[in-house]
């Protein structure tokens, strides 16, 4: 019996983590008011994160730019077929987070896409640097930029 109960519990988990592409937390530091992020997680070390500040702003961290502001192209698969956008971003200044959109509401299509995508390719085009493509699991999309949006 146990050693069928291992394997089961094993892909339980493996299969949970594989289905929870988002990740919604409240932030509470003590000096400011409790608010709500998502980000995703999935195992690599790059991810994205949405945070209402001024809007619901959209970005990629935990990587490295060499400019100072690059052209980003999105490509969303949206039942079966791909969504493309094209954003002018600017980096953070310690070059290791791409602000890919100070608000994602106020683009109607691209928030539609990011909620029904089931996946997510992002080319970074770095003019100083190479090129960089990353690929996310959207599952979850939905819930995130709503926890955020409420908060």
């Amino acid at each position: 019996m146990k050693n069928l109960l291992l394997p089961l519990i094993c892909t339980l988990l493996f299969n949970t983590n594989l289905f929870s592409q988002w990740v919604i937390n409240k932030i509470d530091n003590n000096f400011d008011d409790v608010y709500v992020i998502a980000y995703t997680e999935d195992g690599q070390q790059q991810y994205l994160k949405l945070e209402n500040y001024n809007g619901i702003v959209l970005y990629l961290t935990n990587t490295y730019i060499c400019s100072e502001t690059v052209i980003v192209n999105l490509s969303f698969f949206v039942n079966g077929e791909y969504k493309r956008h094209k954003t002018h971003a600017k980096v953070s200044s310690n070059h290791k987070t791409v602000f890919i959109e100070d608000d994602i509401s106020e683009d109607t299509l691209m928030l539609q896409d990011f909620k029904e995508a089931s996946l997510l390719k992002v080319r970074i085009n770095d003019p100083l640097c190479e090129t960089e493509i990353y690929e996310f699991k959207m599952q979850g999309s939905t819930e995130a930029y709503e926890a955020v949006l409420k908060q």
